[in-house]
């Protein structure tokens, strides 16, 4: 009787890591709901935090950019309550969209209005002529 408890017990404390392993398209739809639920100043806070953000990825990542520029991409991240990126989906496998999520990663954003919060980076970059 012991273990079944153990098992029960570790089953429903996984739980909240197994719900949260959502597909891309499930992220992207949850991304695209929460921006449109914040108001205009929440809307200008993480607005700015993503440009900060840009602004921080962009120069480490500019060598996996190829000469013909950087094909698009979207990264979706969930933020917990203070803004920390804690966890990602990618569609795009260019070497710059994998430098941006893998650095996107260790970041923090603005502190959202609830959490989990999602919201996604969509980017689409050439080089300058």
């Amino acid at each position: 009787m012991r273990r079944i408890l153990l098992f029960a017990a570790l089953a429903v404390s996984a739980f909240p890591v197994f719900a949260a392993a959502q597909s891309y398209a499930e992220a992207k739809a949850l991304a695209d709901r929460d921006e449109a639920s914040v108001s205009k100043t929440q809307s200008d806070a993480l607005l700015e935090s993503q440009g900060a953000a840009i602004d921080r990825i962009a120069p480490a990542c500019a060598r996996a950019m190829g000469p013909a520029g950087m094909p698009p991409f979207v990264v979706v991240v969930e933020l917990d309550a203070a803004g920390k990126v804690v966890a990602t989906w990618r569609e795009g496998d260019s070497d710059f969209a994998v430098c941006f999520e893998k650095r996107l990663r260790v970041l923090s954003l603005f502190a959202p209005p609830h959490a989990p919060f999602y919201t996604s980076f969509e980017m689409s970059m050439s080089p300058p002529d």
